[in-house]
């Protein structure tokens, strides 16, 4: 029984530690890094926001990372670092084994936070997670999973196969 609950806890673990990575190490990343490749049916940039919207079929891709969705906005700072990503209409973000969807997602780069909203399921592997609301904190380690009004928080964890 013990050793069931440490093998659990350590899944639930690896499962976090794989979420934040994805949010930290993708889109919400130190300037100097390689570039970053959007593809949109249309873009649009207000100078006085420092925005751009990326509207139809928006393709991300950042090394390893993919993130498509509807459309997409990217905050900039003063600096013209990214501040900012707000992605709308099924969102989706795939890196090494890992596949988020939700409706919505909002990245913070300072912060290295990522936010994942309504109706967010997560999947590496044979493990699953679903919740209604997704926030990652990637300089603590620390993820929060809020349930839907009808629903609850879900979370599936495989067991590892023993290597002989």
């Amino acid at each position: 029984m013990f050793r069931s609950l440490i093998i659990n806890s350590l899944a639930v673990l690896f499962l976090v530690s794989s979420l934040t990575a994805f949010a930290a190490e993708g889109l919400v990343k130190p300037a100097g890094k390689k570039p970053i490749k959007i593809l949109s049916d249309y873009m649009k940039y207000t100078g006085d926001d420092n925005v751009s919207r990326f509207t139809g079929n928006v393709i991300v891709t950042d090394g390893d990372m993919r993130v498509t969705s509807d459309n997409m906005d990217v905050s900039f700072d003063k600096q013209n670092n990214v501040k900012e990503i707000y992605a709308q209409g099924n969102v989706k973000i795939e890196k090494e084994g890992l596949l988020a969807l939700s409706d919505k997602a909002r990245l913070y780069a300072a912060e290295e936070k990522a936010v994942l909203m309504n109706n967010v399921r997560v999947w590496q592997g044979d493990n699953y997670l679903e919740g209604e609301k997704v926030t990652i904190y990637n300089q603590n380690n620390r993820i929060f999973v809020d349930r839907g009004s009808n629903k609850r928080v879900k979370i599936i964890i495989a067991p590892k196969e023993d290597k002989k």
